[in-house]
């Protein structure tokens, strides 16, 4: 065959592999066009509380969430049971969102807190249900327990609204607390604060329940208010999966006591303010036998003291101490500091930590 021959021959197979393949990319393509909807019809309908919602929200543009408090009817038994009738008629406050570690998403484990109240107490009743709940982690039982290693329900109250200041509260399931007050929108803190409340907890086939009872004369609010509205946040902790959620979303490692971003509590009428008298004596008895010469075999030593705290005003506290004696405050973490930078010890005598946070 001519030379000219084999060049045609060449050319037209080239033309036709090239054909070929320009039909079958138009042909896939056309194929993903089609497909494409049935794929997202599957993420559309994962996309729930128990698989992760498939686009995250902006936690700083999203709306600030509001929960209405529900009168209660009848007692409230403090067991952590929920199963008084006037749990199942308050709305819950849900659809917590993520803060770490996928910020904006939805929490991966659903989360029911609701609130009640009656004329000396402000009732919280939190549902934490568990896909795992033999992986649920609670170690510690003592007050203010280091809560970043637990599973935890917590939450933030400012009474005042003035999106500043606020109590905190965490609950591991073992029903240890760790509260406290923070100060200029969570910049500072004071954990050695120690509120009058009851909790109760309990494990459940699908999680765990906490229930908590705060005494209104344990907060101080204004009630010269006809309706109380307050700022309130709640954090759920699962520890297994390094997850923070969060009621009114937050940026990440945002803490629940930033209240500039906290959603609302409403519902509260008003509330009669209390004396908020708290008096605390003290007494001290020392007994000493010695043996050397000149020393009495027995002496006997007594010392009496008193503590009262009270609140003038929602804003103003009298600290007044007779016979102060310190000698029964927790002592100091010793510590062997090897570097040029001082330690830093805080303050546990309660005389001096009263709203100390406002000059911090």
């Amino acid at each position: 065959m001519p030379l000219e021959g084999y060049s045609e021959l060449i050319v037209s197979s080239l033309r036709f592999k090239t054909d070929w393949l320009r039909h079958a990319m138009l042909g896939m393509g056309i194929l993903g066009m089609v497909t494409l909807p049935v794929s997202a019809q599957v993420v559309e309908e994962e996309g729930s509380q128990d698989s992760l919602a498939s686009v995250p929200i902006d936690p700083e543009a999203a709306p600030r969430p509001t929960l209405r408090a529900l009168r209660a009817v009848g007692s409230i038994t403090i067991d952590g049971r929920l199963d008084e009738s006037s749990w199942a008629n308050a709305a819950p406050a849900t659809d917590f969102v993520q803060s770490t570690p996928r910020t904006g998403m939805a929490a991966t484990e659903r989360t029911e807190v609701r609130v009640l109240f009656d004329d000396n107490t402000l009732y919280i009743g939190a549902m934490m249900y568990d896909s795992e709940p033999d992986r649920i982690v609670a170690q510690r039982m003592t007050q203010d327990f280091y809560s970043p290693n637990e599973d935890i329900i917590g939450m933030s109250l400012d009474t005042f609204l003035d999106r500043r200041n606020a109590y905190y509260l965490m609950i591991n399931p073992n029903g240890a607390i760790r509260d406290g007050q923070a100060y200029d929108n969570s910049r500072t803190s004071n954990v050695e604060w120690e509120g009058i409340m009851r909790v109760e907890t309990e494990r459940l086939d699908d999680g765990w329940s906490a229930e908590l009872a705060i005494p209104f004369s344990t907060l101080r609010f204004d009630p010269s208010k006809e309706r109380q509205e307050w700022g309130i946040n709640f954090v759920r902790r699962v520890r297994r999966k390094v997850e923070d959620s969060m009621w009114a979303p937050v940026a990440r490692r945002t803490r629940v006591h930033r209240m500039a971003e906290a959603g609302r509590l409403i519902g509260l009428p008003r509330l009669e303010g209390s004396r908020n008298i708290t008096v605390k004596p003290f007494m001290l008895s020392e007994r000493a036998r010695g043996t050397l010469p000149g020393v009495a075999e027995q002496r006997s030593e007594g010392d009496v003291g008193l503590d009262i705290k009270w609140g003038l005003t929602p804003g103003l506290t009298a600290d007044l101490t007779w016979q102060t004696d310190f000698s029964q405050v927790e002592a100091d973490q010793e510590q062997v500091n090897l570097t040029r930078f001082p330690l830093f010890f805080p303050e546990k005598r309660e005389f001096f930590i009263e709203s100390s946070g406002t000059y911090a």
